[in-house]
């Protein structure tokens, strides 16, 4: 994973992403399109299922930090 990706930068893309339930990881990716590429490359490592808010996500990035 991209070390100086953080999950500030993250949710600052993801941030209202949640707020009508679920989404996959294609909706994660579509929501990171502005976003720089080694933050885009970080979520398409995660798996394919359903997260229904931020935290799930860091559930399944546990390296990446809070900031640097």
């Amino acid at each position: 994973m991209a070390d100086d990706v953080t999950r500030i930068e993250i949710a600052d893309h993801l941030s209202g992403l949640f707020a009508n339930g679920g989404v996959g990881r294609s909706d994660l990716l579509i929501a990171a399109v502005g976003a720089r590429s080694e933050v885009r490359a970080v979520l398409e490592q995660l798996p394919d299922r359903r997260y229904t808010d931020l935290r799930q996500v860091w559930e399944d990035l546990p390296a990446i930090p809070v900031g640097l």
